[in-house]
């Protein structure tokens, strides 16, 4: 690449880096990842996934063992997802994911 692509490719990442929308998410990611209740019901969940993956390969996809680790894993991703912090992380990585799908077609539609 020539040195003017790169210094764009640069100033690019900074500006994104310093957008209100990117803070926002950074300061929200912050805070979610020292709240204890958020940790304790991402672990639970985490934990639930690898139990209904071995259900799923000891006992198969129609078993009772892997429909119940699978109802299991549903009401700790729901738990999960209900926090209010989770929550408002997951709206403001939504908005962050439109202004990157915005900044991707802008870039790269030309080439299409």
């Amino acid at each position: 690449m020539n040195e003017s692509l790169l210094n764009k490719v640069s100033e690019l990442k900074t500006q994104l880096a310093n957008h209100p929308e990117v803070k926002k998410l950074n300061e929200i990611e912050k805070v979610l990842n020292d709240d204890e209740t958020v940790m304790r019901l991402a672990y639970k969940k985490d934990v639930l996934i690898t139990k209904y993956e071995d259900a799923l390969n000891h006992f198969g996809d129609n078993s009772k063992e892997a429909q119940e680790a699978q109802r299991n894993l549903a009401k700790a991703k729901l738990e999960l997802d209900e926090n209010e912090l989770v929550k408002k992380y997951n709206e403001q990585f939504k908005k962050v994911r439109a202004l990157y799908d915005k900044i991707n077609k802008e870039i790269f539609n030309p080439f299409n």
